[in-house]
């Protein structure tokens, strides 16, 4: 249920909610004419709504549209199926005719007038003077390739959909007490006290069996499982790749060193800090004050600030938001306080420079290779651009990628095993442009079949086809027989601390000890930590150890792994810090956020009962042939 996603969302702002209502709004709001019945084949069928694989296609570019403005580059459509496409593009078609058929049954319709009115509402179909404007109209409708009874279909759809869901989804105000409890769990604080217990404290473990070890073979398999590995032929047109061709003189290179040479290396930084005056007066009498001998942070203190009040950090000139007083801070030398500035916003104020780091600009040389991959960078797109074409016409003519890079004086690289996080058997990496990109391709192919170039961006294109495939296969016991006995060691140890742990909380628990007994018995001492929300962590005490802190009383005992080495912490809960009262600006968050997820889960029950109502009927060999997979998704 949704609402079980409220214990890590009820903090969030407005404006998520907001986005998040969108989202799901626009998942089936937002299609484009496609139940206008164009051609004949049925590919899928909800109640009496049918869609047709013309239907199919237009929303699947729709959809790879928005994806790729999401990633915030061109998707290819091979990508894009690796990312989930076609169960985008299938869950927009059949819940929208899902609805469409509903809004038909119960007899809705949207009025032309009321269609034509919101037309004419719209600032992207107005002149200048805020008119409607007939031309304004056909040209957004030629730019999105719609006749205007298409779009004004759309428009429909688009209402009786609005209407419904919105209708729907409508929830009554939220319980309070549900919002008291939200409250609680997210608000309320524990603090604990804990005492470290190391592995070395419980009793060693000895020495493992050769049924030990072939049991923890036996239920720990994947862990001595080898991953699938691809061998991979790639071509990599980058900027280095084309420097040849762009010319790039010595001449341009002391240009562009001495036109940026001040952001190249580091800037001077200073600790500042400064007290704010409310006017000229006030500011003189406290730079009196200094200069007769009062320390710059007891002067601050006087007035009720804190260090940190007056503390800026260690900034650089650009980090200071007032251009005067940035102009004044990197004038004075260490620990000289300024006389009162006046800043460009109308500010008073003194202030004082603790620390101070020269900045550096490097030599030319020091520069210089850096900013020749710059420039090559700069120029490089249009020499890639038609690398780019030359590859294409070399494999559509009948090319393998091997020869198409031979024929172009270009590296045909051959990586003999990566595996999905781009790995080899050797524990080194993989090293190519867009990598995540290209190693999503390479695991979405298989062998033998020509694949789409990777727009790497300013890094260049890359070109891939996978050679071979080595399947994911299980270590034989023999070779990994070290690594299992270091695993169950591991175990065993873990095992033993978390007994003699469990002890201890025993005999805290019947008040047989302390925890300062405790810490004396292994010579550590008793930690404090912070008060802490359900999903905060700290020092030793971890996500473990909080959950089940938030399960006991005040008083209440624990023990939970330390994530240091094999060892475990043992804890008690000193004080229940009870929630704030929810303030009037967060209570309307939490309401709208409650009313949000009661709305998801009408709106997924409401087409759960549509689609078992209306059926669906989906030609699978034909979909299967739209998506050109050849089989079933």
């Amino acid at each position: 249920m949704a609402l079980d996603t409220l214990r890590k969302g009820a903090g969030k702002t407005f404006g998520l909610i907001l986005v998040a209502l969108l989202v799901v709004s626009f998942a089936i709001w937002g299609i484009a004419d496609i139940f206008t019945g164009y051609g004949r084949q049925k590919l899928i069928q909800v109640g009496d709504t049918e869609i047709s694989p013309q239907d199919y296609q237009r929303v699947q570019q729709d959809v790879l549209r928005a994806m790729s403005q999401d990633a915030g580059r061109s998707l290819s459509l091979q990508e894009a199926r690796t990312a989930g496409l076609d169960a985008r593009v299938l869950e927009r078609l059949v819940g929208g005719a899902a609805v469409d058929t509903h809004a038909r049954h119960l007899g809705l319709s949207i009025s032309d007038d009321a269609l034509l009115a919101q037309v004419m509402k719209d600032p992207s179909f107005q002149d200048g003077s805020g008119n409607f404007s007939p031309l304004a109209f056909q040209s957004a409708l030629r730019n999105i390739g719609m006749s205007e009874a298409g779009y004004l279909q759309t428009m429909r759809e688009q209402n009786l959909r609005r209407q419904l869901l919105v209708t729907v989804g409508d929830v009554a105000s939220s319980p309070q007490t549900l919002i008291d409890a939200l409250n609680r769990f997210n608000e309320e604080r524990r603090i604990l006290k804990y005492v470290l217990v190391p592995k070395s404290a419980a009793a060693p473990v000895g020495n493992p069996t050769e049924a030990d070890l072939k049991s923890y073979y036996d239920n720990h398999k994947q862990q001595f499982t080898q991953p699938e590995y691809r061998k991979v032929g790639l071509i990599a047109v980058t900027p280095e790749t084309v420097k040849a061709e762009l010319n790039i003189t010595e001449a341009d290179l002391k240009s562009a060193y001495e036109s940026k040479k001040d952001t190249l290396g580091q800037p001077e930084r200073r600790r500042v800090q400064q007290i704010a005056l409310p006017n000229m007066e006030e500011a003189e009498k406290v730079a009196a004050k200094i200069v007769s001998g009062t320390d710059f942070v007891q002067a601050a203190k006087d007035l009720g600030l804190s260090e940190a009040d007056i503390d800026l950090g260690t900034v650089t000139m650009k980090d200071l938001a007032d251009p005067v007083v940035a102009e004044e801070a990197f004038k004075l030398d260490k620990d000289q306080v300024s006389k009162p500035i006046t800043g460009k916003l109308g500010s008073v104020v003194l202030i004082r420079v603790t620390e101070i780091t020269p900045g550096k600009i490097p030599t030319f040389e020091e520069a210089k290779a850096g900013i020749e991959k710059d420039i090559a960078k700069e120029r490089a797109s249009g020499a890639i651009f038609d690398m780019h074409d030359k590859v294409e016409d070399e494999l559509a003519s009948g090319s393998t990628l091997e020869e198409a890079a031979a024929k172009l004086k270009l590296d045909y690289q051959v990586v003999d095993q990566v595996d999905r996080e781009g790995r080899k058997p050797d524990g080194s990496s993989m090293q190519a442009p867009a990598l995540k990109d290209l190693l999503n391709g390479i695991f979405a192919t298989d062998a033998g079949i020509e694949n789409d170039p990777i727009d790497a961006r300013d890094e260049g294109v890359v070109w891939y086809e996978v050679l071979g495939v080595t399947p994911e296969q299980l270590q034989p016991f023999d070779q990994v027989r070290a690594d299992v006995e270091k695993g169950w060691r591991s175990e065993a140890t873990r095992n033993q601390v978390a007994k003699f742990a469990q002890k201890l909380v025993g005999e805290l628990s019947s008040g047989n000890k302390t925890l300062d007994d405790v810490a004396k018995e292994l010579g550590s001492d008793v930690l404090p930590t912070s008060a802490l929300k359900r999903d905060d962590i700290t020092v030793n005490v971890l996500p473990a150890a909080v959950q089940q802190a938030f399960t006991l009383p005040k008083g209440g005992f624990g023990s939970a792994a330390s994530g240091v080495d094999e060892g475990r912490i043992v804890f008690q809960v000193d004080e229940i810090v009870e929630p704030p009262a929810v303030d009037e600006r967060a209570l309307k968050q939490l309401k709208a956020r409650i009313a949000l997820l009661f709305s998801e889960d009408i709106i997924a029950e409401y087409f759960s009962e549509l689609e078992q109502t209306y059926g669906v009927q989906i030609n699978r060999q034909a979909l299967a042939k739209l998506v050109g997979g050849g089989e079933e998704p």
